[in-house]
């Protein structure tokens, strides 16, 4: 249950993240300026955003918490380099174009949220469930008890 929560919010961040560079904010060039630094930037977070849907597919088909645990970290990593990536690459520092007030700082706040999602997802599957231990424990009392008292009958 805990992967469907994590991986039903990490889709549409990641849906958002591929679709923030092309159509939602769109970068300087689908707006008709030349190609810039900001269209590299924008086609790299569009493959991030991919990743990021297609770990979120993953937790949606996954049970173990391990499959949880492994699938948080790579999200992680793809939160943190959507963070990354326009300072890595760069984009237009001048204030009138639109990467600079709109894609860049949209996704820097989606960014943050997979990195959010993720570090949650990665603190669940660490989690113990006590309940389970303890119905777990009373079971294996159950059957050496009922074990002992076959033992003494024979």
């Amino acid at each position: 249950m805990k992967n469907k929560i994590i991986g039903g919010l990490l889709l549409p961040m990641g849906a958002l993240i591929f679709f923030i560079p092309r159509y939602i904010f769109p970068t300087c060039y689908y707006h008709g300026f030349h190609l810039m630094a900001c269209s590299y930037m924008g086609t790299a977070e569009m493959a991030v955003g991919f990743i990021i849907m297609a770990v979120a597919c993953g937790m949606l088909l996954s049970k173990s918490d391990e499959a949880l645990r492994w699938l948080s970290l790579t999200a992680l990593a793809t939160g943190i380099t959507v963070l990354v990536l326009p300072d890595a690459i760069g984009y237009c520092h001048s204030s009138d174009m639109p990467c600079n007030y709109a894609t860049v700082p949209a996704l820097q706040l989606f960014g943050s949220i997979v990195l959010l999602l993720s570090l949650t997802g990665m603190a669940i599957s660490f989690r113990k469930d006590h309940s389970r231990n303890f119905i777990k424990n009373e079971d294996e009392r159950e059957h050496t008890e009922t074990m002992k008292k076959l033992k003494r009958q024979e």
